[in-house]
């Protein structure tokens, strides 16, 4: 589903929430890798913590803007219905 007619639907979240969290762990441990690739006894107080961080928080967040164009985990004919069953509702 496109658009943002999507981001009514419940799935579509929690959709979009797990990929977006799978995205921000792998940054993670992609980040720490890089940090401590080129040092032997890496002491966790001497990371740059703010800069994983921003980097986790960048990658989840591009991950939910990604999502946008759609999620192949989730079949559009499912977001439909409940995004139409909601706006029933709401009449």
């Amino acid at each position: 589903m496109k658009g943002l007619n999507a981001i009514r639907s419940k799935l579509w979240w929690n959709a979009a929430g797990t990929r977006a969290l799978k995205t921000a762990a792998q940054t993670a441990i992609a980040g720490l890798a890089a940090i401590s690739a080129g040092a032997t006894g890496v002491i966790p107080w001497e990371i740059d913590w703010q800069a994983i961080g921003g980097m986790v928080g960048m990658a989840a967040l591009v991950s939910l803007l990604m999502s946008l164009a759609g999620i192949p985990e989730v079949d559009e004919s499912e977001i439909l219905a409940e995004v139409e069953k909601e706006f029933q509702k709401g009449e």
